[in-house]
């Protein structure tokens, strides 16, 4: 069998094994269910800016001022036109990524190690292979979910929001396209903790407090004004992925590419030489 085709094999079944789970049924309804409430509530609060704005103030103006002051003028000002329900969306994003590659990755690997599944794969396809079907399966979870999710607060925003469709759909994508290459990132990392645990409980708490640390020193980052060390957290990236300019965005693709790969490259090194 060539490399390729282990690797999908893996990966299907890490999504069957995903969306087919109690685990996994439970969670993406739980997902879905809090993005419907998340997406009226964010809708609401679009609206009330409109209706409730004091005179004098255009909201399109102290929209652009906050967004030129998180982002800078360029971006801001194109930012400044999206509906603010998405944008929130997208931040809420962000926030949840970590939190559904914990629950949906910590058990990938530590699950075969602990009940010796492991064995059955790895003289059946190449221990590379199950790696990297290990990490896309995880990926293309987390990534279903959160499209789920992002599609309800689409549906809402068009329905309760002053928006167009085409205008929600559009900057609707453009936002969910920015948590790709992230989410992307966030699996490389737990793919890489996660597997080290031969108990899936011990993954979690690995995962869980890598992720923790990470965020921590983003947070010295911000103080410090140590931006490189701020690049070692991939929610980092949502701005330069936002940015109009070619260089930004690519350096907002190259960094969560460059955490994805290293952390994935690093955990298939570890379990090439590993006693399983």
């Amino acid at each position: 069998m060539s490399p390729f085709a282990e690797v999908q094999l893996i990966t299907a079944r890490e999504l069957r094994k995903s969306f087919r789970s109690v685990k996994g049924i439970v969670l993406a309804a739980m997902s879905l269910a809090g993005g419907a409430g998340v997406a009226m509530l964010f809708a609401w609060v679009d609206r009330a800016q409109h209706e409730n704005m004091p005179q004098g103030i255009d909201p399109h103006v102290a929209r652009e001022a906050f967004f030129t002051w998180k982002y800078g003028d360029e971006t801001g000002k194109r930012l400044a036109e999206c509906p603010y329900s998405l944008w929130m969306m997208l931040m809420g994003t962000l926030w949840l990524a970590p939190l559904l590659v914990a629950l949906l990755d910590f058990d990938a690997v530590s699950g075969d190690l602990q009940y010796r599944s492991v064995r059955f794969w790895t003289v059946r396809v190449r221990r590379s292979s199950y790696m990297l079907g290990k990490y896309l399966g995880a990926w293309f979870s987390v990534l279903a979910v959160t499209f789920g999710m992002n599609v309800v607060v689409w549906g809402a925003t068009a329905a309760v929001g002053d928006s167009p469709l085409g205008t929600v759909l559009g900057w609707g994508i453009r936002f969910f396209a920015v948590s790709i290459p992230i989410g992307a990132a966030w699996c490389g990392i737990a793919t890489l903790v996660g597997s080290q645990a031969k108990s899936p409980m011990l993954s979690l708490l690995f995962i869980c407090g890598v992720f923790f640390g990470l965020w921590m020193l983003h947070i010295v980052a911000d103080f410090s004004q140590a931006e490189w060390v701020g690049y070692l957290y991939p929610n980092s990236y949502d701005g330069l992925l936002l940015s109009a300019k070619a260089a930004d965005l690519a350096k907002g693709l190259l960094g969560p590419a460059l955490i994805a790969g290293l952390t994935v490259a690093a955990a298939t090194a570890i379990f090439e030489r590993r006693d399983v």
